[in-house]
């Protein structure tokens, strides 16, 4: 008997029902038509569902192409870069049109790293962060606010992910939308134990095991009124395993492990619920965890010793921009302090006997004492100890001091007047502050190794505790406002939110606090502290990044201009190309009707029968015969004849950062208004009111230069045949040897 065709219509839709919510999210157009199939009898419910996945992965790429066509493919930042025991100030390019990471120093591309090295990201403290590299040194940075470090690794994450997951049908596909990644290995909630300067909790995660990394997403979001504060906290956390550095620890502690990443120590703990509460089930749960874990690392590890694998190092030793000096010394480098969410600076001695071993200063010999009957001594209580600056010198090796005039200690034969070091290099007591001096066994509630930077810093930041707010909103350090150097070491100590806790909670009178608590207290009093002083830095960084763009960018005005009118130098071009073209015909090779400015790199390096002789010299002699007025090509290029220094993809990406912090600035001045942040600093609001018109000015004829800038450039590229995306570093790089040589040259032929 033949089925009933409406009833099992109804049955397919009946448990079409039942499968909806296996259904991809679709539109709704696509899910009625995939409906309409299976009322048909068209499709069966599987191939319903295998069509909705289908057509909902069409629909995720169509989507991404859509969304990347309105995402820009470079972004800048400005962040400060630690080097030498120094923050130095530099912009963050991520570029993914050329898939490089470059750090750019006024203009000048320090250093471009393929995106393919990207090894980890790793988080700090504060708005500091690290970035490690195969075959390079880590790069520690600090952003200028919270949401750029936020920003910043959402992008570098991208990238990672795409090393990790990259299809290989799509190749180097140019997309930067994050890969989607495979189906997570392991799903779960976990306590991290998570810390600011000074305070510790724990904190609820859903975590994701992915074979390349675990990310960790906040179990519920806290709602504090500060949206400062909202905007500190990271949408998730992903923690590398990829990087081949990562290993799995087991504690004593039944229920919790370890992860130990290149830069970070993250705790883990196994929560007590429902489906752990029975007796040893927390601990299979934790066993399980490490077990997974341990066995991607141990992979990932193994593969990062494959030879294979660290082929990108090459292109390193092929890259032809070399880094500045601040980036040679590795060891520095990878200083930066990430450890256990610690800044790390150089030591500070007490006194200059524990810099080198021995006193360096030896005053007047003390008097001599007989040695019976003993004469009474009382010792004096009321001496206050001295302190004066360190010297922070560099140590001659002791392999070393035999060879040099260190040998001879004369020490002892130098005398200097004590009291005059003291008056010029004296520092004043904490007791100035208001409080006593702190014996060394006082408790202190900051992390120790923070605590001992903050202390150093306060010993000579002039500025009581009470004073600090009002600091904050005056604009200009000559109308009694914070110094540039005071702001950014403010910075690095801004309590987190879990620090305003621990400190808002204490119990007992402030003043019996260390000094450096007392300012952590005050600064945990003080609403949107980091806002502030990200405002006052970004005011203070405006104007001097704006005076040191605008004669570089002049430059680069001037050299297009004085390439693109030097007659004299298209003509010595066409006397190479018939030069290069009569050796070439001889040599049973075509004639070329033109060629790259790169080839000019290359006339030194073939020579004649004399091995002095070059093709260089041949050219020279040519001119020399035929047209000598052409020699003085080099007079016409003078901007030339220096180093190029900046380039204008560089230069462009620092206008970039600073219309990004103009913005910021504006953005702030719209916030404080509705908060009424100045109404009791009425000058704070007009300076900044001024200080913005005036900014807008200057910003604008720089952009506007800028532009011209470009312009001229582009117009150049087009003159000489050069690619579209041809850096003008490069470029003018080489012209620049160019010019250098030909005068050389000529002058050895003359």
């Amino acid at each position: 008997m033949m089925p009933n065709l409406g009833s099992k219509k109804k049955d397919n839709l009946s448990r079409m029902d039942r499968y909806t919510e296996d259904l991809p999210k679709l539109s709704n157009e696509m899910q009625l038509s995939i409906m309409n199939k299976v009322k048909n009898g068209e499709l069966s419910i599987e191939d319903a569902l295998n069509l909705a996945r289908k057509d909902r992965d069409q629909l995720l790429k169509q989507q991404n192409l859509a969304e990347e066509e309105h995402q820009p493919s470079q972004y800048n930042f400005s962040v400060h870069k630690h080097s030498h025991y120094r923050w130095q100030k530099r912009v963050l390019q991520v570029d993914f049109k050329t898939k490089m990471l470059c750090s750019i120093e006024k203009g000048i591309i320090n250093r471009q790293l393929p995106f393919s090295i990207v090894k980890s990201c790793d988080d700090g403290v504060g708005s500091r962060f690290s970035i490690s590299f195969k075959g390079h040194h880590d790069y520690e940075l600090e952003a200028t606010s919270l949401e750029d470090k936020h920003k910043i690794m959402q992008l570098v994450n991208q990238i990672i992910y795409g090393n990790i997951y990259r299809d290989p049908e799509e190749g180097n596909a140019e997309t930067h939308q994050q890969p989607q990644a495979t189906q997570s290995l392991r799903e779960g909630v976990l306590l991290l134990h998570r810390g600011g300067l000074a305070s510790f909790r724990w904190v609820k995660y859903e975590v994701q095991l992915h074979p390349g990394q675990l990310t960790l997403f906040p179990f519920r979001c806290r709602g504090p009124a500060d949206d400062e504060v909202a905007s500190s906290v990271p949408v998730s956390i992903v923690i590398h395993l990829s990087d081949g550095d990562t290993s799995v620890q087991k504690p004593p502690s039944p229920d919790a492990f370890t992860l130990i990443t290149h830069k970070n120590e993250y705790q883990f703990k196994v929560p007590v619920s429902d489906q752990t509460s029975a007796q040893g089930a927390v601990q299979r749960e934790r066993d399980a965890w490490i077990h997974a874990i341990d066995k991607l690392c141990a992979e990932w590890k193994r593969k990062s010793k494959d030879k294979h694998t660290f082929i990108e190092t090459k292109i390193l030793q092929n890259l032809s921009i070399a880094e500045d000096a601040e980036d040679t010394n590795r060891d520095l480098e990878s200083s930066g302090g990430f450890s256990g969410g610690t800044i790390i600076y150089p030591p500070v001695p007490e006194s200059l006997k524990h810099e080198s071993g021995s006193s360096v200063v030896k005053g007047p010999s003390p008097p001599s004492i007989p040695a019976a009957p003993p004469l009474p001594f009382k010792p004096r209580t009321n001496l206050r100890k001295i302190h004066t600056k360190a010297f922070h010198w560099d140590l001659v090796g002791s392999e070393k001091i035999a060879k040099s005039f260190w040998i001879q200690e004369s020490g002892g034969r130098i005398e200097i007047d004590t009291s005059r070091l003291y008056e010029q290099f004296a520092v004043r007591d904490l007791g100035t502050f208001g409080a006593a001096e702190q014996s060394n066994t006082q408790h202190i509630m900051l992390n120790q190794k923070i605590a001992h930077n903050f202390n150093i810093f306060l010993k000579s930041f002039p500025v009581q505790p009470g004073e600090l707010k009002d600091k904050l909103f005056i604009v200009n350090e000559e109308d009694g406002g914070l110094s540039d150097e005071h702001i950014t070491s403010l910075r690095r100590y801004v309590p987190t939110v879990d620090d305003v806790e621990m400190y808002k909670s204490h119990q007992g009178p402030v003043t019996e606090l260390h000094i450096v608590d007392q300012y952590m207290m005050e600064m945990c009093n003080i609403p949107y502290l980091s806002t502030q002083l990200d405002l006052l830095l970004s005011l203070r960084e405006l104007p001097i990044g704006m005076n040191d763009l605008q004669p570089l960018i002049n430059q680069k005005i001037r050299m297009c201009m004085q390439l693109y009118n030097c007659r004299s130098f298209v003509s010595v071009l066409e006397y190479l190309l018939a030069i290069g073209n009569y050796l070439n015909e001889n040599a049973g090779k075509e004639k070329a009707k033109g060629f790259r400015l790169s080839s000019l790199t290359k006339l030194a390096q073939l020579r004649g029968r004399d091995r002095k002789f070059t093709l260089l010299h041949a050219l020279v002699e040519q001119i020399m015969l035929h047209e000598p007025c052409l020699a003085t090509f080099t007079e016409e290029l003078a901007e030339f004849e220096t180093v190029p220094g900046a380039s204008i993809k560089g230069l462009t990406a620092e206008v970039d950062v600073l219309k990004n912090e103009l913005q910021k600035v504006i953005q702030y001045r719209k916030t404080s208004k509705k908060r009424n942040a100045g109404a009791h600093h009425p000058n704070f609001s007009k300076d900044l009111k001024t200080a913005i018109e005036k900014f807008n000015t200057d910003l604008a004829a720089l952009t506007k230069t800028c532009e011209e800038m470009k312009k001229l450039y582009s117009v150049i590229l087009v003159k000489f045949g050069e690619p579209a995306n041809q850096d003008s570093q490069d470029l003018f790089g080489l012209i620049c040897q160019f010019v250098l040589d030909f005068k050389r040259a000529h002058a050895e032929t003359i």
